[in-house]
């Protein structure tokens, strides 16, 4: 999209859609709460990603503090419900460790507040099935055929945020396949 100047100064999108323009001084017109809800609008968003970009586009500490205290009256940022929403969404797809750092240092959710949405959302069992089904695509795609191999499955899994003890079970099992005993 191109962006056009307008007589004040400020850009204006092709059309029609004005950018954040700013008022004298450098200062967003736009209130950060309004900023704040726009940007929740597109798709849910922990507390500190929305800390983040309203600091991003200029506003002050007690501005964004304002907005992000009437946001979470209106429940528009929830870090509880967004964990739990991360938590079902991406883990069909990783591991309980690779969620929890996603969650803790990428999303600024607290530690607690991330355990607690991931062992509600993914039971034990059901993340040793989806280790295994992991494994098996993995050992499929790869062509993996002999026990000497297995590490390579292993860092695989490992990569993608299963723990230990987990990885040492789907690998016992898929050794098991190859007609040998565990691993």
């Amino acid at each position: 999209m191109s962006e056009q100047s307008n007589k004040d100064g400020a850009t204006e999108k092709a059309g029609g859609r004005s950018a954040d323009k700013k008022q004298a001084g450098g200062k967003p017109a736009v209130s950060a709460f309004d900023a704040a809800v726009r940007y929740l609008s597109v798709a849910p968003r922990s507390e500190k990603e929305v800390r983040d970009k309203l600091y991003k586009k200029g506003y002050h500490k007690g501005e964004v503090e304002e907005a992000i205290s009437r946001a979470k009256g209106y429940r528009y940022i929830d870090d509880e419900k967004y964990a739990q929403d991360f938590a079902e969404y991406y883990g069909a797809r990783t591991g309980r460790k690779k969620l929890e750092y996603k969650l803790v240092f990428e999303k600024g959710v607290a530690v607690d507040v991330a355990r607690a949405a991931i062992a509600d959302k993914i039971p034990d069992d059901e993340e040793r099935e989806k280790a295994l089904q992991m494994a098996r695509k993995y050992v499929a795609a790869k062509r993996i055929a002999e026990r000497k191999d297995l590490g390579k499955v292993g860092a695989h899994l490992y990569r993608n945020g299963f723990d230990r003890s987990v990885i040492d079970g789907v690998l016992d099992e898929i050794a098991r396949g190859f007609g040998g005993d565990e691993f």
